[in-house]
């Protein structure tokens, strides 16, 4: 269905940043953090590319790039010590937004949307989205209990985030037991 993985995002008033990565823990002594991407775009995860810190206006640089490990390790300017480096499990790096094409969404604009059949009943609202194998999966809370819905455009008929409605083929909508 063309859903763009990006769990969080801050908006700040000149531009929509999104959740690029997430701060594991540190490697080293000299600042170095672990790193889980999270961006569909990782080579947008390069030295010199501009990284703001969660909820942070002033945006930071990579200085390097230790790869070749399971999880990536960034150095970023200002982090010099393991304990600055500490300070940061957990938390979320950002970047700008990407423009999407016709038809793909990110993540957290799904998440919230009420999600109908196509003859208006409804099935509740998706809270989750998340990776299955090769496949994204949505996750539906509703009255009846959670369903979850594959994200194929043979199932997912229409999104709508203009009015916050999804809607899904009926016989894909099943109650998860």
């Amino acid at each position: 269905m063309g859903a763009t993985s990006s769990s969080r995002s801050s908006p700040t008033p000149s531009e929509r940043r999104r959740a690029i990565a997430r701060v594991l823990g540190p490697k080293g002594l000299d600042g170095g953090i672990r790193v889980e991407l999270l961006t569909d775009w990782p080579e947008r995860i390069a030295p010199g590319a501009e990284v703001w810190l969660e909820d942070s206006d002033r945006p930071m640089h990579i200085d390097r790039i230790e790869s070749g490990r399971r999880t990536p390790v960034l150095h970023l300017d200002g982090v010099a010590s393991r304990e600055q480096a500490e300070a940061l499990v957990g938390t979320y790096l950002e970047g700008v937004a990407q423009e999407l094409e016709e038809g793909a969404y990110y993540w957290d604009d799904l998440v919230g949307l009420r999600v109908r059949l196509p003859d208006g009943t409804d099935v509740g609202e998706l809270v989750e989205v998340f990776r299955a194998g090769g496949n994204e999966v949505y996750r539906v809370v509703g009255g009846s209990g959670e369903r979850l819905v594959p994200a194929l455009r043979s199932v997912v008929r229409d999104i709508d985030l203009a009015t916050g409605v999804m809607v899904v083929a009926p016989d894909e909508a099943e109650e998860v037991r």
